[in-house]
């Protein structure tokens, strides 16, 4: 996938358009764009109380896990829980790495996938064939944005995505307010577990994390590949520190003018029309897990998404896999219809067998395991 983008970051060259193979959010198509900057002096670290977190240091090691890869490495980088008063708290971001092959690196590369609110060390793992290419002359980088997996994450309580749901879903609640009412009380009820960190998650907040990030990588300009969300990332750092960017690729270019509400409502009006067109699909194979009838497999849905709510899994990674993540890998699956046979592949994997590593590298926008051959 990315060997025409490894290419032109051995070489400068400006990136053309980029396969559309990871979206994410209200993308307006895949669109690759390379950012090339003069070099200037940095003027963050110099920010009163920032000067300790941009001369940290990356510890690496090996990642914990039974099924990450072996040649992936994790570290930890601390942050400001807020830039404008750095003494009033820290967060801790996880990230992944693969080493550059070369014997002479010419740096880091940092990925986002896209979200917001995506794993960067799960997509890393999951997706490292695809990154081979660029491991030819640089190290890749991704993470756990602030509030996302390993990195102070948000929680919303078991139950959160089945109240949304059951406030949403258009058939228990006439009225629109009533709805409003009961998301409402799931965003109080976020806050109340959450702690500080949810006031502090903005894309503004990331971008001045990776800024961190590529001090303590030991670069002097960012290298960065964004997809959809991504995008809007890899924009704003760029608004904010223009003299600090490298080569950077943006895959799925995300708007940056129109009002989120209204992506967000576009967006969701798409992914359930894309959700009952694959569950028509699904009902007409054999080996869809839902049976043949496409009323009763959205209901089959919502029951499995409630149920991880009720009880979540554990993974690799460190947290549990709940019913919000298995929306997030169904709606990864809905993107393309080359995907609908991987995502009923993954979902009867988990319906099945209680196998939930398909559907974890699909929420990470990576690509799910194909099955081990047959004995």
């Amino acid at each position: 996938m990315l060997g025409e983008l490894s290419e032109r970051l051995r070489g400068g060259h400006h990136a053309k358009a980029l396969p559309p193979s990871f979206r994410r959010g209200a993308a307006a198509g895949a669109v690759g764009l390379v950012l090339l900057a003069t070099g200037l002096t940095a003027t963050a670290r110099d920010e009163p109380g920032l000067g300790r977190f941009y001369d940290q240091k990356i510890k690496w090691a090996a990642c914990e896990g039974t099924e990450l890869p072996k040649d992936l490495q994790c570290g930890s980088l601390t942050v400001p829980l807020d830039y404008a008063d750095p003494g009033k708290g820290t967060l801790e971001l996880a990230l992944a790495r693969y080493r550059a092959s070369s014997d002479d690196p010419r740096g880091s590369v940092v990925l986002n996938f896209g979200g917001p609110g995506g794993s960067g060390v799960q997509g890393l793992a999951y997706g490292r064939k695809d990154f081979l290419g660029l491991t030819d002359d640089y190290d890749v980088v991704s993470f756990d944005p602030r509030g996302v997996g390993r990195s102070s994450p948000v929680s919303c309580g078991a139950d959160a995505t089945s109240r949304a749901l059951e406030a949403t879903d258009g058939e228990g609640t006439d009225d629109p307010r009533d709805a409003l009412r009961q998301l409402r009380e799931v965003a109080a009820e976020c806050e109340k577990r959450s702690g500080p960190v949810l006031a502090h998650m903005g894309t503004v907040d990331v971008a001045r994390d990776l800024d961190v990030m590529r001090q303590a990588l030991g670069d002097k300009k960012l290298n960065y590949l964004g997809f959809s969300y991504g995008t809007r990332l890899g924009a704003v750092y760029a608004a904010r520190f223009p003299e600090k960017v490298g080569r950077m690729a943006l895959d799925g270019v995300d708007t940056l003018t129109d009002p989120p509400a209204e992506q967000g409502l576009a967006s969701a009006r798409g992914q359930q029309t894309a959700l009952e067109n694959f569950l028509t699909w699904c009902t007409e194979q054999l080996a869809c897990p839902f049976g043949q009838d496409a009323r009763a497999a959205r209901e089959h849905v919502v029951a499995l998404v409630r149920s991880l709510d009720d009880t979540p899994v554990p993974t690799d990674f460190g947290y549990e896999f709940t019913g919000q993540d298995l929306a997030g890998a169904i709606a990864q699956g809905l993107y393309t219809k080359e995907m609908w046979p991987v995502l009923q592949r993954v979902l009867a994997q988990l319906m099945e067998d209680g196998d939930t590593s398909g559907v974890e590298a699909l929420a990470s926008g990576g690509l799910a395991p194909a099955p081990a051959p047959p004995p």
